[in-house]
């Protein structure tokens, strides 16, 4: 039986990641006996056309979506289309939004059928069971789903899995590798679960729970080789807080120190859960970016929205990163419960200060947050429901003391800097005078434009046969075919196709009526 696992667009994508949550739900799928067929469309930009293809030739058994609240649209549409198509195919909902509005969902969106809540492996693998069977899915935890009346049902909550060791490993067969490795952004990875923090603005508690999972060193050094072996250099390791015990961190570390492995990585962090022990040990095992929540500047606002840090302790952190060798991301918040002119002229001092890389985002009451449920009681107003906006930039909320058109002044100085910086790259370019360092940035941001057009349009596949024996190499050929549905000169995209041929990643696969067709490596 053959069960359809779709990744939707996302609008803001810079490279492309793996959908680590998918790849946990095939896994288990196939671990039950299905015969699973992911799509990641992240980057898609014909996404209804290739569900389309991805129905055939058989209909599949079930259709599983994931989203958030700014691609939401764009997931109902895949699965209105999946509907259309395929009536008999159930349809089936989860992620973050849908999680915590299920009801809702359903009653607005009647092409789905189910919506697995939270944690969704073992709730996914028995509701297909129970189609697979003809069955009613009465009792199935962690799901809301339509009857055949048309009501509503909500089931109880599906308790969270404790042993984190006993899940298969992600089904990273399904992916196009190729395309991951091309970015050089780094493969996914899971070595926990759980946070005990209880920030207003964010649903990680409720979605993986506040008790800490953890995967053994060993299992997740295994992970690590294995995702080596399969040509990644660099991992992401995607844990919501992957310094919760130090001792486990630095077990990871010195399992992957033992076994010699020379992979770089980043991860999650909080600026009260590491040392200078703990960052040497993350530097000498390849660690080469911490992202920290810093949230705010203000004292007062940090203690409001239960972060549980000070400015202080987030300087100290970012200082004894640097001076591990780490690179530092700072991440800031604005228009929290209780800013001001004071507070935000506080945050943004204090950002500035730090001497790192550093993100200003916009407070946006997700559903499921406690600073939505509690809106009035935070002192927050929601200006807007509408989810396309939900992550892109728009200042959605005010306080009593801070409107949209502060936090829309604050954010535009930001990006103002930002376009500042990449000017002042460009003309570093041109005269000659740019370092190194910075000239490899401009690159890599140029290469992955390209990718993003080449991998989301297609481009590869519709205008990769090219005829061989004109006297320049079949790369050049390629290159010369692929130029004009670019819009770019003929040298422009050799240069960016020379690091994706020499490493491994595209190639001349056969030949037919005297072309040579190029296409990604399928692993």
């Amino acid at each position: 039986m053959r069960v359809l696992l779709i990744n939707p667009p996302y609008p803001i994508v810079e490279s492309l990641t793996m959908p680590l949550g998918l790849l946990y739900l095939a896994a288990r799928l196939e671990q039950a006996g299905y015969e699973v067929h992911l799509e990641d469309l992240q980057l898609c930009r014909s996404p209804l056309s290739k569900v389309e293809r991805a129905l055939q030739p058989d209909h599949p058994l079930l259709a599983g979506i994931t989203s958030f609240s700014l691609n939401l649209a764009a997931a109902s549409k895949i699965l209105k289309k999946v509907k259309v198509l395929s009536p008999e195919t159930v349809t089936v909902w989860g992620g973050p939004h849908v999680s915590f509005d299920a009801r809702e969902v359903l009653k607005y969106h009647p092409w789905v059928d189910v919506v697995v809540r939270g944690e969704g492996e073992e709730t996914l693998a028995e509701v297909a069971e129970r189609v697979r069977q003809g069955k009613s899915l009465e009792g199935v935890l962690g799901v809301t789903w339509r009857l055949k009346d048309g009501n509503i049902q909500t089931n109880p909550p599906r308790p969270f899995r404790e042993d984190l060791d006993q899940m298969p490993r992600p089904a990273c067969h399904l992916l196009k590798l190729s395309q991951y490795r091309a970015f050089g952004d780094g493969a996914s990875l899971m070595t926990s679960r759980g946070c005990p923090h209880r920030c207003v603005f964010c649903v990680g508690r409720k979605m993986i729970g506040a008790k800490g999972r953890f995967r053994k060193p060993e299992a997740v050094a295994d992970e690590m080789e294995a995702l080596s072996r399969l040509g990644f250099s660099r991992l992401r390791i995607e844990d919501d807080l992957f310094t919760f015990r130090k001792e486990r961190a630095l077990a990871i570390c010195k399992e992957m120190e033992c076994r010699g492995l020379a992979i770089r990585w980043r991860a999650y962090s909080r600026v009260d859960t590491i040392d200078a022990e703990l960052l040497d040990w993350m530097k000498r095992t390849g660690c080469e970016r911490i992202l920290y929540g810093a949230e705010s500047g203000s004292p007062e606002i940090l203690k409001k929205i239960r972060k549980g840090i000070t400015p202080e302790q987030t300087r100290r952190a970012v200082e004894m990163t640097r001076k591990a060798g780490i690179g530092v991301l700072a991440s800031f918040v604005l228009g929290l419960p209780g800013e001001t002119p004071r507070t935000l002229r506080e945050t943004l001092e204090f950002a500035e200060s730090l001497q790192v890389p550093y993100t200003l985002n916009l407070l946006t009451p997700y559903v499921g947050t406690e600073v939505r449920e509690k809106a009035e009681e935070w002192g927050i107003q929601v200006h807007s429901d509408d989810w396309r906006l939900y992550g892109q930039g728009d200042p959605l909320t005010s306080t009593p003391a801070i409107t949209r058109w502060h936090l829309s002044r604050a954010v535009g100085k930001y990006r103002k800097g930002l376009r500042k910086y990449l000017d002042d790259l460009l003309e570093g370019e041109q005269e000659g005078t740019l370092p190194e360092k910075d000239l490899d940035k401009l690159e890599r941001s140029r290469h992955w434009a390209f990718l993003r057009r080449l991998i989301g349009e297609e481009i590869l596949e519709r205008f990769g046969g090219v005829l061989p024996g004109s006297g320049r190499s079949d790369t050049s050929e390629l290159a010369k075919s692929l130029a004009l549905p670019l819009g770019m000169t003929t040298g422009e995209v050799e240069k960016h196709l020379d690091p994706l041929v020499r490493g491994g990643n595209i190639r001349a696969r056969h030949k037919e009526n005297r072309k040579v067709q190029w296409g990604w490596v399928e692993n």
